[in-house]
C-alpha cells in the first residue's frame, strides 16, 4: 500500500468536491463553491480545506503523494463555445462536413419543422479546402496542390485564428498530405497557432466523427494548456505529482491531457463509474452493476460486469459525438432542476429536458424561480429536510408547493397528487434511460444491483430499484462527492490504435504481432516518462475491435500477450470470443460468416498496488442508535401521509445497522428516500444496501374494467407514465434493430419503423400508423400465442408496407395466455430480387418484376420456427446473409417489445395498462379535435403537386388533393390524382399511414413532445380514388413509389399551410431519391452499393431550411470512407451547391452535389424527381433549384476534354453501364424559400457568401445585397439602391407576399422550355396515349383522362 495521502479533486457546475484517502485508509471529504472563471481557484480552495480538516485530525500537513484531478475545463469550453478561434482544414469537394454531420433530422415525422440545426464547431467561412485526394488503401490519387494551397490560407489570416484542425480523406491510411499540411500551416502561421491533425488525433475511418474529434481537440487544446499550466503553479506546495482523469476512467500525465484534451470531455461521470468499480464492486459482493448518479440537471448511467466499467469509443457532449475513449455512461435530461410542464392540448405532463439551472434553480432555492420542478416536488412530497448541505442552505417549503400548486390547478388534481405525479415521471424516464444501458450490452438488469450516487440519486434510488427489479440499491457513503473519490483511487493508462481494416481471412498473426507491438512500445514509452519510473509495473492488454462484414457496429474483444504468442489459436479464440459477446448482445451469432477487423488496440496500464480502504466497525446490535434520529415528519407515498423518520447518517456508520421505512438518511451532500415495506443495512463498508422487507411478490390490486376506469380518471398521471414507458419500449427496438441488421438502408440510414398496438390494432406508440389493422384483415388463419408473422405483400395488407423491400414482422402480444395486443416493425431490405439489384427497378410493370412477394405467413408457429420457407427467402435475395439479419433483427425487435408489455401489465395489472391505453388514445383525439376545431377553420384548401416523369418519359403525374372539415371530421380527397402508371412509380398510400402523417404534422407544431398514437382517427377520412399513382390496382408495381410518399407529404403540409401560417413552409426535399451501384470487382467479388441522397430542406415559419438533410425522419448518410472502403469509388465531393436553395427572408436549405468517381465496371440505378417542376417557394419566396444527374465518360472529368464526353442522365434510370474512369455528377434539389427575399437581412446574405452557401452575384440577384470581395462586408449604400430597384422591377410581375406558390414558370411555359433548361426532352403527357392495364376500366379514370384531353396542360395551371 502506497504510504502517503492521496487526494482527489473533481470539479462540478456547482461545487468541487475532494476526497483524501490516509495511509491507514479512512477518508476525509471537503466540498466548496466551484469558480466558474477559473476552476483551479475552486481547486486550490478545496485543497485548502482539506489540509484544514487533516491538521485537525491528524495534524497533518505534508505533500500529498499526488493529486488526481477531474475537470470539466474541457467540457465547458465546448458547451460554452469559449475554446480557441479555430480553423479547418478538409479535402476539396468536402468542405459540409462539419454543417451536415451525418444529415440526419432526429425525431418523429413533422419534427423537421421545429428543427433547430447545431451549429458547427468550426464554421464554413474558417473552413478551407485542399486540393488533394488520397485513397481508402492509402495511395495519392491527386497530389497536394502547395502553391494553390498556400494562396487559399489568406482569408483565415485575416480572421486570426488561434487553432487549426486539419482532416483529410482517407488520411488513416496515409498521412503524407497531413503532414504535408502541417509544415506549411506551422510555417504560415508560426508557433502560437496549435496545429492538430486527424492522423495524430484518431487515426480512424469515418470522416465526419473523426474531423469533429479532431476540431474540438483543436478548439479545447489552448484553454487546457493554459489551465494546466497556472494549476500546476497554484499547486506545486501540495503535491510533485499532479494527474488528469480521463473519460475512460483512467488518469494521464498533466502533459498528456494537455495534447490530447478530447480524452478528458466525460472525465467527470468517469470518476463516479471508477468510484462504484473501486469502491464498492471490488470492496463487496457485488460485482455487476448499474450506477445512477443524478445531478441537478442530468442523469447519468453506467453498466459494470464483473467488476469492469465497460467502455464505448465515442463521447456525447451537447450536440457533439467525439470519437474517444469513455466510460460507458448514457444521459437522460432528467435531474433535480428539471422542470414540469403541462400542455393544455394534449393534457398530459412532461417532466425535462429543460431544467432550471443554477439560476433560478427550483423554486425551493428563494432565487425567483416559479416553475415547478423535481426538486420542489420531492420537498412538497416531505422527502427533504428543509435544510441542505449541513444545515448551510434553507429551502423554501412554500415557494416549492406553490409551483407545484400551479400543475396541480392546471390538471384539476391535489397538490401532492401532482407532486407524486411529477416524481412518478421522472423515475419512468430514468428507468427506460438504465434499462437501455443494460438491454443495450444484452443485460437483463434484474441481474445487477443499482448503485445510486450524486446530490439527487439516493432520493430516488428505492424507487427505481423496485422499477427495476434490481436488488440491492447501494449508497455509497458520501454520494455526492463520490466522483472526487473515483479520482483518488483510479490508476494511469495509455492506450494507442490503428486502422486494422482486414477480413480474418487474411490476417497472419506474424503481422499482427508486428502492428500491435509497434502500439504497445510508444505506450509503454509513454506510461513510464509519465510515471517518472523506467521500472514501473506496467500490465499490458490488447484490443481488436471487429464485426461481422457487412455490419455497421463493431464489437471490442479483449486479449492478452499470453494469446498472442499461440499463433495458431489466436484468430479461433477472437472468433469465438466475439461470437459470444454476439450472442450475449443481440441474442444471436454467425459461426461461419466472414468476420472483419476495423482497429487494433494497445493499452498500458499502471499495475502497482490498488488503494486500499478501511472497512467500518461493526455494531454491537442491528438497531440503530436513539441519537441518530434527527426528527420525524410526515411524508406523502402513494397518495397517503405517513410518518417518517429522518437518521442522520454519521450516527449510522456502523456494519450490521438495520433501518425500517418509511426513513430518510441524510447526510451533508445527500439524502437517501427509504420507502415502506424496505429495509437499509449498512454494510463493512458504509454503504447503505436497501433490499424488500418481504421477499415475496409484492401483492397487486386486482381492477375490473370499470375499476380501472375510475383510477385513470382519479389519477390521469398512470396514463402518462405508461405512455412513457411504451416510448421507452420504442427506443428499445429501434436499438435492437440498428445494432443487429446488416442492410445498409437499416443500419446506416434507419430505414425502420416499428409498432405497438392493442388487440384492436390500434397504434399505441410508433410512427407509420398500426400495421395491424391491414393485416388482420387480409389474413384469414388463426393466431396463436408463439405465432410470428411476416410479409411483405403490399396489396394483400393493404398498403402497410409499401413495396416488397420493406419486409415486416408482427407479434401478438399474450399475457397470462390472453391476446393483449402486437409488436411490429418494418425495415427496408436490401434485395428481394426484383429486376435489376437492390429490387428497385423503374422497369417494372407489375408487381412480379419488383421482386420476391411475401403473402402473411408464420414465421413461427406456436414457437417454432419455418426453416424452410425463411431459407426460400434468402435463396432469392442477391445478399443472403443480409436478409437473414436483418430478419432476426425484425423478430428480436418484436420479441423485446413483447417482453416489455408484459412486464408493464405485471406492473401495473392488465386492466389497468388496458384502461390507460385507451385513456391515452382518447388524449390524442381530444387534442387533434381542438386543432382541428380551432386551428383548422371550415374553409376548403385544395393543392396539387406533381411527380416529373415516370422513368419512361411520361409525365408529368399530378397528385391533387382538398381539405375541408366536414362536421366533427376532416376530409382529405384526393379526387384529381393522375391514373396509375405502368412503371413501379405507383405507391399504394395506406388510409392508415396518411391519418398517421396528419396527426404528428398537427401535433408537431402545438405539442412536439406529445406521444402520437391513433385514437384520432375517426376524426379524419381520407378519400383516395381507386385507380390512380395513390391506390394501384394490382398487380401494378410499386417499387419506387419514394418520390409520391415525399410528394403527399409536401401536399398535407400545403394544405396545412393555406389554413394555419404555423404549418406554412415552403416545398423540399421530403423524398428519398436513390442509387444503386453494382457489378463484380477485378477479383470476382460481388459488391451492391444502395444510397440515399440529400438536399434542400424547405425554409419554415421558424427559419432557414437545412442544408443536405431530408424532411424524412432519422435517415442519416453513409460516411464517404464507409463507401469507399466497401465499393470500388472514390466520392470526389459531397457539398452543398450554393444558390441552389430557394431565396426568401427564411432561405430553403441547399441542394447536395455528389461526384461518384467509378473505379469498376459496373452498372446504376438512379432514381429521382423535381428535374423540371421546381420545389415551390411560398409567401413571396422564390422556389428551390432542379435537380440534375451528368455522366462524364473516358476520364474526361476535371480535363479540357469533359464537355466533349458528357451525358445528361433522365431523373429515373436503370441499366446505366460504367467503366473505370466514369463520374456521375448527381445534384439533388433545393428547397424552397419563404417570405420577401429582399427583407432578408444583409448581414445574414454576406455571412452565406463567406460561407461558400450563396455566390457573390447570387446575393446581389436573389437578395439585392452587395457583398465586398475583400473582407465580405455589406456595401450598404449599394445594397440599400439595388434592393430598391429591385422592389420597383418586380411590381410589373404581380409578385406578393401573401398566401402564393411560386415554381418558377407556369406548367406549360415549363413543358416549353423543358429541353432547353435541363438537357432533357419534355415528358408526354399521360392521356396522349389510351391507359393500359387492370384499372382501366374504372369510372374516376375513363374521366380523369376525358377530362384532361379536353382541359390540357392548362388545366394544372399554377
Amino acid at each position: 500500500m502506497a504510504s502517503g495521502y492521496r487526494l482527489g479533486v473533481d470539479v462540478g457546475g456547482t461545487f468541487t468536491d475532494v476526497c483524501v484517502i490516509t495511509p491507514d485508509g479512512n477518508t476525509i471529504r471537503a466540498k466548496v463553491l466551484t469558480n466558474t472563471s477559473d476552476q483551479s481557484i475552486g481547486v486550490q480552495e478545496g485543497v485548502v480545506k482539506a489540509r484544514k480538516i487533516l491538521k485537525e485530525k491528524y495534524n497533518w500537513d505534508g505533500k500529498f503523494e499526488y493529486i488526481h484531478h477531474g475537470t470539466t475545463t474541457a467540457t465547458n469550453a465546448i458547451l460554452e463555445g469559449k475554446g480557441a478561434k479555430a480553423g479547418l482544414i478538409v479535402t476539396a469537394g468536402h468542405k459540409d462536413v462539419l454543417s451536415v454531420r451525418r444529415q440526419n433530422i432526429p425525431g418523429g415525422l413533422g419534427a423537421w419543422i421545429n428543427f433547430v440545426q447545431p451549429q458547427p464547431i468550426v464554421p464554413l467561412e474558417r473552413t478551407v479546402e485542399a486540393a488533394e485526394r488520397v485513397t481508402i488503401g492509402g495511395d495519392v490519387f491527386r497530389e497536394l496542390d502547395e502553391k494553390v494551397f498556400r494562396e487559399s490560407l489568406a482569408d483565415l489570416k485575416r480572421q486570426g485564428v488561434e487553432a487549426i484542425s486539419v482532416s483529410l480523406l482517407n488520411s488513416f491510411s496515409n498521412t503524407i498530405h497531413e503532414n504535408k499540411i502541417r509544415e506549411i500551416l506551422q510555417d504560415e502561421f508560426g508557433p502560437d497557432v496549435e496545429i492538430v491533425t486527424s492522423c495524430d488525433v484518431l487515426p480512424e475511418i469515418q470522416e465526419y466523427e473523426r474531423t469533429v474529434t479532431t476540431t474540438a481537440n483543436a478548439i479545447v487544446k489552448p484553454v487546457v494548456k493554459k489551465y494546466m499550466a497556472n494549476l500546476q503553479k497554484m499547486l506545486a506546495n501540495d503535491t510533485d505529482t499532479l494527474r488528469i482523469l480521463k473519460s475512460d476512467g483512467d488518469l494521464t500525465s498533466v502533459d498528456n491531457a494537455g495534447h490530447l484534451p478530447v480524452h478528458m470531455l466525460m472525465s467527470g461521470p468517469a470518476g463516479g463509474v471508477k468510484a462504484v468499480s473501486h469502491f464498492v464492486a471490488k470492496n463487496t459482493p457485488f460485482k455487476n452493476l448499474i450506477t445512477f448518479d443524478m445531478g441537478g440537471t442530468s442523469t447519468d448511467c453506467a453498466l459494470l460486469s464483473g467488476s469492469d466499467a465497460i467502455i464505448r469509443r465515442e463521447t456525447n457532449v451537447g450536440p457533439l459525438t467525439v470519437k474517444a475513449p469513455s466510460v460507458d455512461v448514457r444521459t437522460v435530461g432528467a435531474g433535480g432542476g428539471s422542470i414540469a410542464i403541462y400542455n393544455g392540448f394534449t393534457k398530459q405532463l412532461r417532466v425535462g429536458p429543460e431544467s432550471s439551472g443554477a439560476n433560478p434553480g427550483p423554486a425551493a432555492y428563494g432565487k425567483g424561480g416559479t416553475q415547478a420542478t423535481v426538486t420542489d416536488a420531492n420537498l412538497t412530497l416531505g422527502y427533504l429536510p428543509s435544510k441542505l448541505l449541513g444545515g448551510t442552505f434553507e429551502l423554501d417549503v412554500a415557494a416549492a408547493a406553490s409551483a407545484v400548486e400551479t400543475i396541480a390547478k392546471q390538471m384539476g388534481m391535489e397538490v401532492s397528487a401532482a407532486a407524486e405525479g411529477i416524481i412518478d415521471l421522472v423515475n419512468e424516464s430514468m428507468h427506460g434511460a438504465l434499462r437501455l444501458v443494460s438491454v443495450e450490452q444484452g443485460f437483463d438488469p434484474r441481474d445487477f444491483a443499482l448503485v445510486a450516487f450524486g446530490g439527487a440519486g439516493p432520493l430516488h434510488a428505492n424507487a427505481l430499484g423496485k422499477l427495476l427489479g434490481s436488488w440491492p440499491v447501494i449508497v455509497p457513503p458520501s454520494p455526492g462527492i463520490l466522483c472526487a473519490q473515483g479520482d483518488a483511487t483510479t490508476k494511469m493508462s495509455h492506450e494507442q490504435s490503428c486502422t486494422y481494416i482486414k477480413l480474418f481471412s487474411e490476417i497472419t498473426t506474424k503481422d499482427l504481432a508486428v502492428s500491435l507491438g509497434e502500439l504497445e512500445d510508444g505506450c509503454v514509452k509513454t506510461m513510464k516518462e509519465a510515471l517518472g519510473n523506467d521500472s514501473a509495473e506496467l500490465k499490458v492488454v490488447y484490443q481488436s475491435d471487429m464485426r461481422y462484414k457487412g455490419q455497421a457496429m463493431t464489437l471490442t474483444v479483449d486479449f492478452n500477450g499470453e494469446d498472442l504468442k499461440d499463433t495458431d489459436g489466436l484468430l479461433k479464440l477472437l472468433r469465438a470470443k466475439f461470437n459470444v459477446m454476439h450472442e450475449q448482445q443481440f441474442g444471436f451469432s454467425h459461426e461461419t460468416a466472414e468476420l472483419e477487423t476495423m482497429r487494433m488496440r494497445a493499452k498500458v496500464i499502471d499495475a502497482s498496488e490498488e488503494v486500499a480502504l478501511k472497512p467500518i466497525e461493526k455494531a454491537a446490535s442491528s438497531t440503530p442508535p436513539e441519537d441518530a434520529i434527527v426528527f420525524k415528519q410526515d411524508i406523502t407515498f402513494e397518495g397517503k401521509k405517513i410518518e417518517a423518520t429522518f437518521w442522520d447518517r454519521s450516527k449510522l456508520m456502523k456494519a450490521g445497522i438495520k433501518v425500517s421505512g418509511p426513513a430518510v438518511i441524510t447526510e451533508m451532500d445527500s439524502n437517501t428516500l427509504l420507502l415502506p415495506g424496505y429495509v437499509a443495512e449498512i454494510d463493512e463498508m458504509g454503504n447503505i444496501l436497501i433490499w424488500p422487507e418481504d421477499k415475496k411478490t409484492e401483492k397487486k390490486v386486482v381492477h375490473t374494467r370499470e375499476s380501472a376506469e375510475k383510477l385513470i380518471e382519479e389519477q390521469p398521471l398512470i396514463s402518462t407514465l405508461i405512455s412513457n414507458a411504451l416510448g421507452s419500449i420504442r427506443r428499445e427496438m429501434d436499438t435492437l434493430m440498428l445494432r443487429c441488421a446488416m442492410s445498409p438502408a437499416i443500419r446506416e440510414q434507419q430505414d425502420e419503423f416499428n409498432v405497438i398496438t392493442n388487440t384492436r390494432g390500434q397504434m399505441l406508440v410508433g410512427q407509420f400508423g398500426s400495421f395491424i389493422t391491414q393485416f388482420l384483415n387480409g389474413w384469414k388463419g388463426t393466431i396463436e400465442e408463439g405465432d410470428i408473422f411476416v410479409t411483405n405483400d403490399v396489396y394483400q395488407i393493404d398498403g402497410a408496407v409499401s413495396h416488397l423491400n420493406d419486409v415486416i414482422v408482427l407479434l401478438p402480444i399474450y399475457y397470462e395466455h390472453k391476446l393483449i395486443g402486437w409488436a411490429a416493425n418494418f425495415g427496408h431490405l436490401t434485395d428481394v430480387q426484383g429486376k435489376v439489384p437492390g429490387s428497385m427497378s423503374i422497369n417494372a410493370g407489375t408487381i412480379f418484376e419488383d421482386g420476391l412477394q411475401i403473402p402473411i405467413l408464420k414465421l413461427y408457429a406456436q414457437g417454432v420456427y419455418n426453416e424452410a420457407v425463411a431459407s426460400v427467402f434468402f435463396r432469392n435475395s442477391r445478399q443472403p446473409e443480409w436478409f437473414q439479419s436483418d430478419l432476426i433483427a425484425l423478430v428480436a425487435a418484436c420479441k423485446t417489445a413483447s417482453n416489455r408489455v408484459v412486464e408493464l401489465c405485471d406492473r401495473y395489472g392488465l386492466e389497468l395498462y388496458q384502461a390507460a391505453t385507451d385513456d391515452l388514445l382518447a388524449q390524442n383525439r381530444a387534442a387533434i379535435k381542438t386543432i382541428i376545431d380551432e386551428k383548422i377553420g371550415t374553409e376548403k384548401s385544395s393543392f396539387t403537386d406533381f411527380i416529373d416523369d415516370d422513368g419512361h418519359g411520361i409525365g408529368p403525374y399530378a397528385i391533387s388533393c382538398s381539405m375541408q372539415k366536414q362536421g366533427d371530421k376532416l376530409v382529405f380527397d384526393w379526387d384529381g390524382t393522375s391514373p396509375q402508371s405502368n412503371t413501379s412509380m405507383n405507391f399504394y398510400l395506406s388510409i392508415t399511414m396518411f391519418k398517421m402523417f396528419i396527426g404528428y404534422y398537427l401535433l408537431a407544431v402545438y405539442d412536439p413532445h406529445c406521444v402520437v398514437n391513433d385514437g384520432f382517427h375517426d376524426l379524419i377520412d381520407v378519400r383516395i380514388p381507386t385507380g390512380t399513382i395513390l391506390r394501384p390496382v394490382r398487380p401494378a408495381a410499386v417499387s419506387c413509389r419514394t418520390h409520391l410518399l415525399g410528394r403527399v407529404m409536401d401536399v398535407m403540409q400545403a394544405l396545412f399551410g393555406q389554413r394555419n401560417p404555423a404549418y406554412r413552409c415552403a416545398a423540399g426535399f421530403s423524398d428519398s431519391p436513390h442509387l444503386f451501384y453494382s457489378g463484380f470487382k477485378p477479383d470476382g467479388e460481388w459488391f451492391l452499393l444502395y444510397q440515399i441522397g440529400f438536399g434542400g430542406v424547405p425554409a419554415r415559419p421558424i427559419g432557414d431550411g437545412p442544408d443536405c438533410h431530408c424532411l424524412f425522419p432519422a435517415i442519416k448518410s453513409i460516411p464517404t470512407e464507409n463507401i469507399e472502403l466497401y465499393f470500388p469509388l472514390i466520392l470526389e465531393a459531397n457539398e452543398a451547391l450554393p444558390d441552389s436553395g430557394g431565396a426568401g427572408y427564411f432561405r430553403g436549405g441547399n441542394a447536395q452535389r455528389t461526384l461518384y468517381r467509378f473505379l469498376s465496371e459496373g452498372e446504376v440505378s438512379i432514381h429521382d424527381d423535381r428535374w423540371l417542376i421546381k420545389p415551390w417557394g411560398v409567401n413571396g419566396g422564390s422556389p428551390g433549384s432542379r435537380s440534375r444527374k451528368l455522366l462524364y465518360r473516358n476520364n474526361s472529368y476535371g480535363t479540357d476534354k469533359q464537355n466533349d464526353h458528357i451525358e445528361t442522365l433522365r431523373s429515373k434510370q436503370d441499366h446505366v453501364h460504367v467503366l473505370p474512369g466514369d463520374v456521375l455528377e448527381w445534384i439533388t434539389w433545393g428547397g424552397g424559400g419563404l417570405g420577401d427575399p429582399l427583407t432578408r437581412p444583409a448581414p445574414i446574405v454576406a455571412a452565406e457568401v463567406h460561407r461558400k452557401l450563396v455566390t457573390m452575384s447570387g446575393a446581389a440577384r436573389n437578395y439585392g445585397v452587395v457583398v465586398r470581395p475583400s473582407d465580405f462586408s455589406v456595401n450598404e449604400g449599394a445594397t440599400t439602391e439595388l434592393r430598391a430597384k429591385m422592389a420597383e422591377d418586380r411590381k410589373k410581375t404581380g409578385y406578393t407576399e401573401e398566401l402564393s406558390y411560386d415554381r418558377g414558370l407556369k406548367m406549360k411555359e415549363l413543358m416549353e422550355s423543358c429541353e432547353q433548361e435541363t438537357g432533357l426532352p419534355a415528358p408526354r403527357p399521360q392521356w396522349e396515349k389510351n391507359p393500359y392495364g387492370p384499372h382501366v376500366g374504372l369510372e374516376y379514370v375513363r374521366g380523369w383522362y376525358e377530362k384532361m384531353r379536353k382541359g390540357g396542360l392548362e388545366a394544372w395551371d399554377f
